[in-house]
């Protein structure tokens, strides 16, 4: 008999031995799942008959099977399947995505990092990532629906073919000195060479918007708008003219890309341009707060309430501010996303009354 039944075990006889794990059934008479590592774990146990003997699969296949079950989470090309002890039929299983053609991986892909870490791994070694891409990965701000892309941006030098791939966009660029540096890992354009590339995909304030979270305050390491003044001043990148008449819309020291679009809303209805998260003190010289966009002549300050704004604490700290600021003079506009986004000429209309007082 292949099996005996002892004490509420299944105990395999010498003959199953022979053939190895491969005709295993865990205790109990229920087939072992794929990944099941507590049936595997049920499976390599060894078991005493009733006549005292030990039987069960040896050290060697037990190392051999938890090896097998044990799949490195780190991406890999095909080519390099055989060197980690895979199988043609296990590269075609479930347990391995296929992101990429020529790619898998048994880890998960849960952001764009993951994404562009598992597609290094087929790539060209003078490719690099680039545009969309690379500005979610330099933390530029871009319309929701970029960010939700699923695309991969692959940029390589003139004279390289151009990748392709269901999930990639390739394209090919005139090499430049600082093009490409190194982030978290992978080959990533420079952030002020991403700016320059965006200029074939965003319009005009979008890539207004993309240019100043570059220069924004609370950038880790804001850059400076003379370097942006030097990249477009070199010339010859595609859509130029865009990237000039982008260029003196800039601004340093902006927070948010809502504040952005706020101030442009509000210049390109005819209103004067404010200060840009000007700090305002009392008579007394003592700090009264930063506010967003800030027309001094006017005295009129005006706040956009990003979601930040209704936290607890945020919410107490405003109140006081605002409080403040009325008291000595000012007068203040408060603008939500609703405002900005589904009443813009009502919005604007706010604000031209405020300084019209």
């Amino acid at each position: 008999m292949p099996f005996q039944r002892s004490e509420g075990h299944l105990v395999t006889s010498p003959r199953w031995l022979e053939r190895g794990l491969g005709a295993c059934r865990p205790f109990g008479g229920f087939e072992r799942a794929p990944g099941d590592k507590r049936a595997l774990d049920r499976s390599l146990r060894r078991v005493r008959c009733p006549h005292g003997r030990d039987f069960g699969p040896s050290e060697e296949v037990r190392r051999r099977h938890r090896r097998r079950m044990e799949i490195d989470d780190r991406p890999f090309h095909v080519r390099d399947a055989a060197a980690r002890g895979l199988t043609a039929k296990q590269l075609r299983g479930a347990r391995l995505a296929a992101p990429f053609r020529g790619v898998r991986t048994a880890g998960r892909l849960d952001g764009v990092l993951d994404r562009t870490r598992t597609c290094a791994v087929k790539m060209h070694p003078a490719a690099f990532f680039s545009h969309v891409t690379a500005a979610l990965l330099g933390g530029i701000w871009l319309p929701s629906a970029l960010e939700r892309s699923p695309f991969l941006h692959v940029s390589v030098p003139t004279g390289v073919r151009a990748p392709r791939d269901h999930l990639v966009k390739g394209h090919q660029l005139v090499p430049r000195p600082g093009q490409v540096r190194l982030h978290l890992g992978v080959r990533v354009a420079d952030e002020i060479e991403t700016w320059c590339q965006l200029a074939q995909i965003l319009g005009l304030e979008d890539l207004v918007v993309a240019g100043e979270s570059l220069l924004a305050k609370n950038r880790r390491r804001p850059r400076r708008l003379h370097e942006l003044e030097s990249a477009v001043a070199v010339g010859g990148r595609p859509r130029q003219q865009l990237l000039n008449r982008a260029l003196p819309l800039l601004r340093e020291g902006v927070r948010s890309a809502m504040e952005t679009r706020l101030r442009r809303l509000l210049v390109q209805a005819g209103l004067p341009e404010p200060a840009i998260n000007r700090e305002i003190f009392d008579e007394a010289g003592l700090r009264v707060g930063e506010c967003d966009l800030v027309f001094v002549a006017q005295r009129v300050v005006v706040e956009y309430e990003g979601r930040q704004h209704f936290d607890e604490q945020a919410m107490r700290d405003d109140i006081l501010k605002y409080e403040r600021l009325q008291d000595l003079g000012w007068r203040v506009v408060r603008v939500t996303k609703d405002d900005l986004q589904l009443r813009p000429a009502e919005t604007v209309e706010r604000v031209r009354a405020a300084l019209a007082r």
